[in-house]
């Protein structure tokens, strides 16, 4: 028996009441698709306008949930329901069903957008893009250009001829001549040498400077939906993230603390979405942060945060 639309349609399975959803990415979070059908809360003894459940999955994990009412319908607060969504990496048309099975306790199934049911929790391969690959290409090339430093031969005094070899006076003298002619040209090879250091550091410092600018970086202002879920502006995504849905690691520029969130590679909006709200809440990111991510690896990112100044 199926009512509604897609949102939490009723359906029967034998002796346990359920119900199912079908995702949407615009409404993940709404309080529509959190929705319960009331006929099932109604058909549950014991019910009340304020109590948990909790979703379980075929391999053993487990959600509890708060519910709440509104004057329409029942529905699943965003708190437990987002942990849910996010720690299974949920995503666009993907298929769910919520069979109850007793004590508030309901067994779900998830189908994939392509109708295979997802009987353990998902694992994701790191894959670079061949634009982060030619990226770091370019940065490498710039040190390319700087030159070896030239060996220069030191001058040693091994290579005199002795004094004492010396048979007169002139001999003496001549020899004393040429020692302090070396001496200069040794001070003056010295000066060239260290001029050349001196330049070469230059290069080295200018090429540093260079590779930095080439970082690719894009910055974005805290929205309240952004504590849930990270959009990407598409500019980026097209120039430098993966085509797949891949695991990256985001590293704090503050500190050594790093964190595993899911990329979801998508047609309409790529995001970070499975572990982002954790760093959100670690960071205690509020509304009105500043915040700076740099691409320094193919699937590593730099987080620079920069807080809303208090009146």
């Amino acid at each position: 028996m199926v009512r509604n639309r897609a949102f939490g349609q009723i359906m029967d399975e034998g002796d346990n009441p359920g119900f199912f959803k079908i995702l949407r990415r615009e409404d993940l979070s709404s309080e529509f698709m959190r929705m319960i059908p009331y006929p099932l809360i109604r058909s549950i003894p014991d019910k009340s306008s304020s109590f948990k459940m909790v979703l379980k999955m075929p391999w053993g994990s487990s959600w509890p949930v708060k519910i709440s009412k509104n004057p329409s319908f029942y529905y699943m607060e965003d708190l437990g329901w987002n942990q849910f969504v996010n720690d299974n990496v949920l995503g666009e048309n993907e298929f769910l069903t919520f069979t109850h099975e007793a004590n508030m306790c309901f067994n779900v199934t998830i189908y994939e957008a392509d109708g295979k049911e997802m009987l353990r929790p998902r694992e994701f391969a790191t894959i670079a893009s061949s634009s982060n690959q030619n990226m770091k290409e370019q940065r490498k090339k710039i040190y390319k250009n700087v030159k070896k430093e030239e060996e220069i031969e030191s001058w040693s005094e091994s290579s005199y001829p002795s004094l004492k070899t010396a048979e007169s006076t002139w001999g003496i003298l001549k020899q004393k001549q040429e020692l302090n002619l070396r001496k200069k040209e040794a001070e003056k090879t010295e000066k060239s040498k260290k001029s050349r250091k001196r330049k070469v550091d230059n290069i080295c410092d200018d090429s540093e400077a260079a590779s930095l600018s080439l970082v690719p970086e894009f910055k974005l202002t805290i929205k309240k939906s952004h504590l849930l879920f990270l959009g990407i502006p598409k500019k980026f995504v097209d120039m430098h993230m993966p085509g797949e849905t891949t695991m990256f690691k985001i590293h704090h520029r503050k500190g050594k603390k790093s964190w595993l969130v899911m990329y979801m590679a998508t047609d309409v909006q790529s995001r970070f979405s499975g572990g982002w709200s954790r760093l959100a809440k670690n960071l205690g990111l509020v509304v009105g942060d500043v915040c700076t991510f740099k691409l320094i690896k193919p699937t590593e990112m730099l987080l620079k945060v920069f807080k809303e100044e208090t009146p």
